[in-house]
């Protein structure tokens, strides 16, 4: 299929999906969020072990070499603006990820909407979520004149309470590495001695819980277990866990948020565990950007969350594929 074939077909959805762009700016504009830009092109890539960056290689006038990486999220600069004084502020920019599959649920360049909101937790956080997407729902629904309706409705549950119901298992049991693993074998699943909390985690939530999200419209899960708190506060109501939510519709991870960290020898730690477990996985090794962690001593209480535009098109628009939401996808400009 031709460049411009593909363009065709889809001309309807790419209409659509730019009026989603355009009533996203204007949801945050409407509640004084500023817009912002941040380099595409960064020093030092995020540390996330299970995110692969993609290498960039340039040359200054004088053919001096230099290595840099393509972000795969405005998460580092936005925080470092937030430090110097800014307040509410949002970005929608193209990321790039290396070693993700073609079409489907991913593309190697997405867009991304990164917000954060100076002074919220994590539940206003996921209050403006459930209005921004209502927003964005209402605007199509007017340009379509009737002919086209959707509704999002959002429950929003813990994490314990999602074992709880699903798996009938108590998370408060299973806090740690070591009885995560006797689980994991508890359940028949092969698992090495050197695996981590998160991955043993995961082993357990993609394959019995996951699924079941699809069958549940929207969901909000909120209160991640602490080994997984990444970028997040731990939380003081609920000791072992973490302010941290993860939004689907139908079964579609959108988004992924935080009641923000602002310790700087925590997050710290954090990374130097996030650089280990890199190392051990195989996978390049980054520095870690120290004016990133200074910056968390200046940087003021928030909240703040990244959801994937292209994504969230697909699931208002009912797409399977997100090639058919994108202009030129990877798999057609990389097809035999």
């Amino acid at each position: 299929m031709s460049h411009i074939t593909h363009i065709a077909q889809h001309k309807k959805q790419l209409e659509l999906r730019f009026e989603i762009i355009r009533a996203m700016r204007e949801f945050f504009w409407s509640k004084n969020f500023l817009e912002v830009e941040t380099p595409l092109v960064l020093k030092h890539p995020g540390m996330e072990p299970n995110l692969s960056a993609m290498k960039v290689d340039f040359h200054n006038e004088h053919r001096e070499s230099f290595t840099a990486y393509l972000h795969t999220s405005p998460e580092y600069t936005m925080k470092k603006m937030l430090a110097s004084g800014f307040g509410n502020i949002f970005s929608l920019t193209k990321c790039f990820r290396d070693e993700e599959s073609f079409g489907g649920m991913h593309n190697p360049e997405f867009t991304m909407v990164e917000w954060y909101s100076v002074g919220a937790d994590l539940f206003r956080l996921m209050r403006e979520v459930e209005k921004m997407i209502g927003f964005v729902v209402k605007k199509i629904e007017k340009l379509e004149a009737g002919s086209w309706k959707r509704e999002f409705v959002f429950t929003k549950v813990s994490m314990k309470e999602l074992w709880l119901e699903i798996l009938n298992v108590d998370l408060d049991e299973y806090l740690t590495t070591e009885k995560m693993f006797e689980l994991c074998r508890e359940k028949g699943y092969s698992v090495s001695e050197d695996e981590q909390y998160e991955g043993l985690f995961y082993r357990i939530f993609l394959d019995e819980i996951e699924p079941r999200l699809a069958t549940m419209g929207g969901v909000m899960i909120y209160l991640y277990p602490a080994p997984m708190a990444s970028l997040s506060k731990k939380s003081v109501e609920h000791p072992g866990y973490a302010e941290r939510v993860e939004v689907y519709v139908d079964g579609v991870e959108l988004a992924n948020g935080f009641s923000e960290l602002t310790h700087a020898d925590e997050q710290l730690k954090r990374l130097q565990e996030e650089q280990a477990e890199r190392k051990l996985q195989g996978k390049t090794r980054y520095e870690i950007d120290m004016e990133f962690i200074d910056a968390l001593n200046t940087m003021p209480e928030c909240a703040g969350i990244a959801l994937g535009v292209d994504r969230l098109v697909q699931v208002v628009l009912s797409c399977k594929n997100i090639d058919d939401v994108l202009v030129l996808p990877a798999s057609k400009l990389f097809e035999n």
